[in-house]
C-alpha cells in the first residue's frame, strides 16, 4: 500500500523489552543512590549532598514508573493489533476470502 500505515508486530514487543530494561536500570540506580553516603564530605556539604542524592532517587524513581508504564502500553498495544488481525481474519474467513 503506498502512503499507507506498515506495522511491524515485532516493534512493540521488541519497544516493550527496551522500555522494561529501562525500568530495571532506573530500579537499580535508584538502589544505588538510596544507599549512597555522605560521610566522606565535609559536614558543611553533607546536606546538600544529600538533597541532590534524593532529587535524583526521586528522578530515577518516576523514571522506572513511566518506563513501566510505557512498556505495559506496548504489550497490550501489540495485543490488541494481533487480536484485530485475528478478528480480521475470522471474519474474512466467513466470506471465503482471504485477509492480506
Amino acid at each position: 500500500m503506498t502512503g499507507g500505515v506498515s506495522y511491524n508486530p515485532v516493534m512493540p514487543y521488541e519497544l516493550d523489552r527496551r522500555w522494561s530494561s529501562q525500568a530495571a536500570q532506573m530500579s537499580a540506580l535508584r538502589n544505588e543512590l538510596a544507599s549512597a553516603t555522605t560521610r566522606g564530605l565535609p559536614s558543611s556539604a553533607r546536606g546538600a549532598a544529600q538533597t541532590f542524592l534524593d532529587s535524583w532517587e526521586n528522578i530515577a524513581l518516576k523514571a522506572r514508573v513511566c518506563s513501566e508504564v510505557y512498556a505495559d502500553e506496548l504489550k497490550a498495544t501489540g495485543t490488541s493489533y494481533e487480536n484485530l488481525d485475528a478478528e480480521v481474519s475470522r471474519r474474512m474467513g466467513q466470506f471465503g476470502g482471504q485477509a492480506r
